[in-house]
């Protein structure tokens, strides 16, 4: 197939670039951080809402867009407008966050969406994928939105888990948060591309899939999968905040939201990586990194 993905450098474009370039031949379009030719794929740089570049492209029939960063309203659009070629069918990486927040536990795909704006740049994030999603339905191109979760492994740039691994590797604490009540999910990064793999194979067109495990963690769970034998400092919130501990996931339960992703399990396939099996590959890709750094600091 002949597949233009948006983004495909960063972490889970990264990763899929690399699964894809296996089988398909891929057409990449980023604003050129990294480059990705060394997997034999076709690259051009430049801004996502530079029309006139997107009317320059060399003309392709695509049979998949699949569009990693779209971020703000026009930007599916522009892209389906503008690109010198026909699209047979539009992926796009939404976020489960457009569910309305603190409504209820395990939000399925026909849960209502968010209907206020929840201010700073998070209500940003979450509106326009909202109208992003619209956007898209209406288009007139066949479709998939798919919506993870929280995404963590290999290449995660985000703080959150890599942070951890961080601490580990420095011999520094792991804070245990007393009050904490929180429980939280998380989905690794290769079910999101195999999410996106299974979407192609199966042309789930016009179809809606959160993508994110079902099991439920708690900070300690995720220590534990990262270093089972790796001794817990039990403290409260307020001094974790005060030694700018990272808390990346719901502390207090006011904060939980919980969702259903298993739609994506009983019609394409789909089965999540434990959080064992996840968390073992991302410490031994993130490990190599801050030895290294820990190694060079010493000397």
């Amino acid at each position: 197939m002949n597949i233009l993905i948006i983004g495909g450098s960063y972490f889970l474009g990264r990763i899929l670039t690399m699964n894809l370039a296996r089988k398909h031949q891929l057409t990449l379009v980023n604003r050129g951080t990294y480059s990705m030719k060394q997997y034999g794929v076709k690259e051009y740089h430049f801004d996502r809402h530079d029309e006139k570049s997107w009317k320059n492209l060399p003309y392709q029939d695509y049979d998949v867009v699949i569009d990693l960063c779209s971020y703000n309203k026009g930007d599916i659009q522009t892209v389906i407008d503008s690109l010198n070629g026909s699209i047979k069918h539009y992926i796009f990486i939404s976020t489960v966050d457009v569910y309305k927040h603190q409504t209820g536990l395990h939000k399925d795909e026909n849960h209502v969406l968010e209907d206020r704006h929840l201010g700073g740049e998070v209500g940003e994030y979450i509106i326009h994928k909202i109208l992003l999603e619209y956007e898209l339905e209406k288009s007139g191109v066949p479709y998939t939105i798919l919506r993870p979760g929280n995404i963590y492994g290999p290449y995660n740039y985000a703080p959150r888990e890599s942070l951890f691994i961080k601490r580990i590797v420095h011999h520094e604490p792991l804070l245990s948060i007393k009050e904490a009540d929180a429980m939280f999910q998380l989905v690794y990064v290769e079910d999101v591309v195999k999410a996106i793999e299974k979407s192609i194979e199966k042309a789930a067109y016009n179809q809606i899939y959160n993508v994110i495990s079902p099991e439920l963690y708690h900070y300690e769970d995720i220590y534990h999968a990262l270093k089972p034998d790796y001794s817990l400092t039990s403290c409260l919130y307020d001094e974790a905040v005060s030694q700018n501990y990272p808390l990346p996931y719901p502390v207090f339960k006011q904060e939980q939201e919980i969702y259903n992703g298993q739609k994506i399990c009983k019609e394409l396939g789909l089965e999540y990586t434990t959080l064992e099996e996840g968390m073992k590959k991302t410490y031994d890709a993130f490990y190599s990194v801050y030895a290294k750094k820990e190694i060079y600091h010493e000397k």
